[in-house]
């Protein structure tokens, strides 16, 4: 969020916002660590270029065993590393983030999801009453190319506020008012995408840039564990 500009639901000047937000990712590592967010039960991938549709409880249109869920650092039997998603990827859909969606706009039914893995990017949609919710990561081989891919954003993205050091949890990161945030961490792109969502969201009628913080501080916070 530009902090330079006033937005519904925000708390106070910038300096507040700015000393909130620093709060919340904070609370989100501790609360990642209290829980566990390793992600044992993450979701099953989507084969390259399908999409998978599923509920808060059961996952469904996947011909995935039950018991074919991935601990960090294993592969999908029968797929090689490029092949599939990682686990930290598989977060953004997994049953951690999934409880903070919902804890956070307080829906009035468990939302559904529609997940894609395509030239290694893993896209989580939470389809909402009040519209689109996009959590999504790209994976690159190499330092060269997730940067590029990382500025690749920024360009299409326009105007965006570059995250403090702080704000990132030493990771770079950017912006945009309009409800994206964009963080680089370990080669992997994280963007939270709240374009989709009303201006106002939730019981603390946050802004779709506040809302896509406060997911993405969540998602980083599992990250640093």
């Amino acid at each position: 969020m530009n902090t330079e500009q006033q937005s519904t639901g925000a708390a106070g000047p910038p300096r507040e916002r700015r000393r909130i937000r620093l709060y919340t990712l904070a609370a989100a590592v501790l609360a990642a660590v209290a829980a566990g967010c390793a992600s044992e039960n993450a979701s099953t991938p989507a084969a390259t270029g399908t999409v998978v549709s599923t509920n808060a409880s059961t996952p469904t249109g996947t011909s995935a065993s039950p018991d074919a869920s991935m601990r960090p650092g294993m592969q999908m039997p029968g797929m090689t590393q490029a092949a599939a998603p990682s686990a930290s990827a598989l977060m953004v859909c997994g049953p951690e983030i999934r409880a903070d969606v919902v804890k956070i706009l307080a829906p009035p039914h468990a939302p559904t999801t529609t997940t894609t893995w395509t030239d290694h990017l893993y896209t989580c949609t939470y389809h909402l009453p009040g519209g689109q919710l996009v959590l999504s990561v790209k994976e690159s081989p190499n330092t060269a190319s997730a940067d590029a891919y990382f500025q690749s954003l920024r360009k299409q993205l326009g105007t965006t506020t570059q995250l403090t050091a702080a704000q990132g949890l030493g990771n770079p990161g950017y912006e945009s008012a309009s409800g994206t945030v964009v963080i680089l961490k370990d080669g992997k792109t994280l963007r939270v995408d709240a374009t989709g969502m009303p201006a106002a969201s939730g019981p603390h009628q946050l802004s779709r840039a506040d809302l896509a913080y406060e997911i993405a501080s969540d998602i980083l916070g599992c990250w640093s564990e």
